[in-house]
């Protein structure tokens, strides 16, 4: 048996012996369902700088020139479906019960839901909603009434700019849904990392600050990180390979 295979059957033991398990979820995730990971090549930041249009102050200074970088993601995130990778974690969730299971992503697709995931933390928001930043208004998005708003969907309470529900950079993440999976995260038996690269904090704590003497730690990854040296199995390869082989893993020993 290849050493990769080896360690793919020991995660799946330690899945089928766990009573909490917590998956992180990177961008390499939902790369297959054709969403280039923002920084790679194709990827969003090639047309649009990160320092210029993801920031929360350059939506301050400029929401109408924003809102044009802002439709061009909602149309490169309208047709994607759920690949492999999404259906392996919602196999592993179904297979041991939706309780026992988590996924904190740092995606913002909604994929893992469409797959039929439950208990999904959204640590970098979501593009399912608008929000007003001033008074908090809420709303779900209708891309087809939404994005012909020009120059931008206005909040109907305070009259100022809605803005999708995504974490910009200089936004702080959403403690009310950060606290909850980090929690959860140290308490769990085995964290499980899937194609992220571990270089964006505090979203990458959920698999790094668990106790090691606590949490068993897996990352499913296509390259090497920097902290591979802090978790216990690295699987190298493409997760769409891997994760589907650790389901088969996983069902063969549920069944003995």
């Amino acid at each position: 048996m290849r050493k990769r295979d080896e360690k793919i059957t020991k995660v799946a033991e330690l899945i089928v012996q766990a009573e909490s398990i917590m998956f992180f979820t990177g961008a390499g995730t939902s790369v297959h369902s054709g969403i280039p990971d923002f920084r790679s090549p194709g990827g969003i930041w090639e047309k649009y700088s990160p320092a210029e249009y993801a920031t929360l102050a350059a939506f301050h200074k400029n929401p109408e020139k924003i809102w044009n970088f802002f439709r061009d993601m909602y149309v490169k995130f309208s047709e994607p479906e759920p690949n492999l990778i999404h259906h392996a974690i919602t196999d592993i969730q179904q297979l041991k019960g939706e309780n026992k299971v988590h996924i904190a992503t740092q995606n913002i697709d909604g994929l893992h839901q469409k797959s039929g995931s439950t208990n999904v933390f959204e640590l970098h928001g979501t593009t399912e909603k608008l929000h007003c930043l001033r008074c908090l208004y809420e709303e779900q998005v209708e891309p087809e009434k939404h994005l012909e708003l020009l120059p931008y969907p206005i909040c109907p309470k305070c009259k100022k700019p809605l803005k999708p529900s995504v974490i910009l950079f200089g936004e702080s993440l959403d403690m009310n849904i950060f606290r909850p999976a980090m929690k959860i995260a140290k308490r769990s038996d085995i964290a499980i990392g899937v194609a992220t690269s571990l270089e964006v904090f505090p979203a990458a704590d959920i698999l790094l600050a668990p106790p090691p003497n606590k949490t068993k730690k897996a990352l499913f990854n296509l390259t090497k990180t920097y902290y591979d040296k802090l978790i216990h199995y690295v699987i190298k390869g493409d997760a769409i390979e891997t994760l589907p082989q650790l389901v088969e893993e996983v069902k063969k020993l549920e069944k003995k």
